[in-house]
C-alpha cells in the first residue's frame, strides 16, 4: 500500500511537470519496426504538447494527454534503416531504424540463455559476429516497478554485442533474415528462475482457477508491516547469500555450508505472482510484433496441471494486452532438469501438458527440445537447434513456406490386434526414421499393471509403427515412448524433426 501510494504521487507530478515529448524506451536507434502491419509508437510528454513524428515519408501528429502520447504509423515495406524524427517542444532522431520482421521472446533462462553461455556450440558464431539485419533488444532484470530501468536499447548482431543476445532467440532470427531477406528484431523480455503466474495480471490466474495461489500471495506480502522493515531484510538476506556464495565457491563441504539463505517474500521478490507483468512486460505493451516464442515451465513443472490451465489464460492475456487474437504463440517443451535422475516421469507429464495446450490454442504450435537436452543440466547448451525449429514453425505457419514437417509429429492412436500393435501419428509430411533400432524407452503397460519394454519397427508406408508385443505382456493396456524426466529420442521424421514423447491408451 505504501509503495503504491508512492508511485501513483510520483506519477501525478510527473504529468503536471512533463518535460517534452520523446519516445518510449523501447524505441532506439537501431530499432526493427514491424512490416505490413501498422505500428504502435508511443511515449511521454509535458501536458498537452503537440507533437509529430516522420518516417518514410509519413508525417502523423498527436497532442500528450495525461503525460502520455500514441500514434499508428500506416503498414510498410521492409526497409534496411532509416531515420525515425519526433518534433515537439525539442527534437529527436533515431538513427537506423530498421522495418522487417519483430518477434517478442519470452519465458525464464532458456529464453534468457546468452550466446556466451554456450560455448563451444557458439564459440564460430561469436568469432565471426556480423549481421546487421538480425537485431535484439534485451529488456533490463527489474524485479520491482519501483526501480529505475538502466540505460538500454536495440544491438544490431556484431562482435561487440552477440555475447549477450540470447541465444535461441538469435538462431531463429538468423533463419528467418536468411530466408526472408528481411531485417529481424527479437524483444527479449524474460527473466531466469521465475515462473508463470509472475508474467500474469491477478485476473488472468483467477481465471485459470488459482485464486488460491493469490491469496497465498497476499499473505505473504503483508508479512513486513513497513516498506522499510522489507528493505532491511532484503539488505541481510543479500548480505548473507554474498557470504554464502564465498564459502560455497572455497570449497566449504556441503555438510559445514548450511542451508542457502532464504530470499524474503515481498515486492522485490521476482517469484512473486504479477511481478514482472508489471516490472518488465508493460514496458514492452503494445510494441508490434509479428508472434511470441515462449520458453518457460521449469519453476511450474512439479505442477503439470496447474500449468495446462495457466498457459492458456497467460496466451488469451498477451492476446488481448497486443489486441491480436489470432497472434501466433509458440511454445518450447522444456528438456532437462537438474535431476540425475532420469527414469522417473518427472518432466514427462509436463511436456504434455505443454504439447496439449498448444494443439488446443488457435495459431499455437510446440518444439521439441529434449533431444537436445543434457542430463542434469536444466539449460541445454545446444540452442541452435531449438531456434531453427522455432523458425521452421514460424515459415511454415505465419509466413506460407514450403519447409516440409512443421512441427514434431505425435501419436494419436494405438490399436491392438492379433499380437501386433499399431500407432499411428499426426503432423507427418515425410516417412519416419528409427535411429536407434532398440527403442529403449518404448514400453507398454501390461495385463497386470507392469511395465514391459518392446521395439518396434516401421510398418509398410513408414508411417505407422508396428510393435509385435509378447505373449507374456497379455493384452496392453498404455503404450509410451520416451515418457521420462530425461532420455535420448529414436524416432524421427525422415527430414528431421523428433516424434514428441508420447503416453496413449489403447483402442479397445
Amino acid at each position: 500500500m505504501i509503495k503504491t501510494f508512492f508511485l501513483n504521487f510520483i506519477f501525478a507530478i510527473g504529468i503536471l511537470t512533463g518535460s517534452a515529448a520523446e519516445f518510449a524506451p523501447v524505441f532506439t536507434s537501431g530499432a526493427v519496426l514491424q512490416r505490413e502491419m501498422p505500428v504502435t509508437l508511443w511515449g511521454k510528454g509535458r501536458e498537452g504538447e503537440k507533437l509529430t513524428v516522420e518516417f518514410l515519408g509519413q508525417s502523423v501528429s498527436t497532442t500528450v494527454k495525461e503525460g502520455r502520447w500514441r500514434l499508428e504509423l500506416a503498414a510498410m515495406p521492409a526497409n534496411p534503416g532509416a531515420p525515425l524524427v519526433l518534433r515537439g517542444d525539442q527534437e529527436i532522431t533515431l538513427t537506423d531504424v530498421a522495418v522487417g520482421e519483430v518477434w517478442i521472446g519470452g519465458g525464464q533462462s532458456n529464453m534468457e540463455y546468452r550466446l556466451n553461455q554456450c560455448s563451444p556450440h557458439t564459440d564460430t558464431v561469436l568469432a565471426t559476429a556480423d549481421e546487421p539485419g538480425v537485431r535484439q533488444l534485451k529488456i533490463p532484470l527489474r524485479p520491482y516497478a519501483g526501480d529505475p530501468f538502466p540505460a538500454f536499447g536495440w544491438k544490431r548482431f556484431d562482435k561487440a554485442s552477440a555475447p549477450f543476445f540470447s541465444a535461441v532467440a538469435y538462431y531463429f532470427a538468423a533463419q528467418l533474415h536468411q530466408k526472408l531477406g528481411v531485417p529481424v528484431g527479437i524483444v527479449n523480455c524474460s527473466f531466469g528462475g521465475v515462473p508463470i503466474e509472475s508474467w500474469m495480471s491477478r485476473e488472468a490466474i483467477t481465471h485459470a482457477g488459482l485464486k488460491a495461489t493469490l491469496d497465498t500471495h497476499d499473505q505473504k506480502m503483508a508479512s513486513f508491516p513497513t516498506a522499510e522493515a522489507y528493505e532491511a531484510a532484503v539488505k541481510e538476506f543479500q548480505t548473507a547469500q554474498k557470504a554464502w556464495d564465498e564459502r560455497k565457491k572455497a570449497g566449504t563441504p556441503e555438510a559445514e555450508l548450511g542451508p542457502q539463505p532464504q530470499e524474503p517474500y515481498g515486492y522485490r521478490y521476482k517469484r512473486r505472482p504479477t511481478g514482472l507483468r508489471d516490472s518488465m512486460l508493460r514496458e514492452i505493451i503494445p510494441y508490434t510484433a509479428r508472434g511470441v516464442l515462449w520458453y518457460q515451465g521449469e519453476n511450474n513443472s512439479d505442477k503439470p496441471a496447474e500449468y495446462a490451465a495457466l498457459l492458456p489464460q497467460l496466451i488469451a492475456e498477451w492476446r488481448k494486452d497486443w489486441a491480436r487474437p489470432d497472434w501466433p504463440f509458440f511454445i518450447a517443451q522444456i528438456a532437462s532438469s537438474n535431476s540425475k535422475q532420469p527414469e522417473i516421469e518427472g518432466w514427462a507429464t509436463f511436456r504434455e501438458a505443454q504439447r496439449v495446450v498448444a494443439t488446443t490454442t488457435p495459431h499455437a504450435g510446440w518444439v521439441v527440445t529434449l533431444d537436445y537436452g543434457e542430463l542434469g543440466q536444466v539449460h541445454p547448451t545446444q540452442k541452435q537447434p531449438i531456434g531453427e525449429r522455432y523458425a521452421r514453425l514460424a515459415l511454415a505457419r505465419v509466413y506460407g513456406q514450403e519447409v516440409g514437417t512443421v512441427q514434431s509429429p505425435c501419436a494419436v492412436k494405438a490399436k491392438f490386434v492379433a499380437g501386433i500393435l499399431t500407432i499411428t501419428f499426426d503432423e507427418l509430411r515425410s516417412a519416419l526414421e528409427i535411429r536407434d533400432p532398440a527403442m529403449p524407452t518404448l514400453e507398454v503397460e501390461t495385463g497386470t499393471g507392469t511395465w514391459q519394454a518392446v521395439t518396434g519397427k516401421l510398418g509398410a508406408d513408414g508411417r505407422t509403427l508396428e510393435v509385435a508385443v509378447p505373449p507374456s505382456a497379455g493384452a496392453p493396456k498404455v503404450v509410451r515412448y520416451a515418457w521420462r524426466q530425461f532420455c535420448a529420442l529414436s524416432l524421427y521424421t525422415a527430414d528431421g524433426l523428433p516424434v514428441t514423447p508420447w503416453k496413449l491408451v489403447l483402442i479397445p
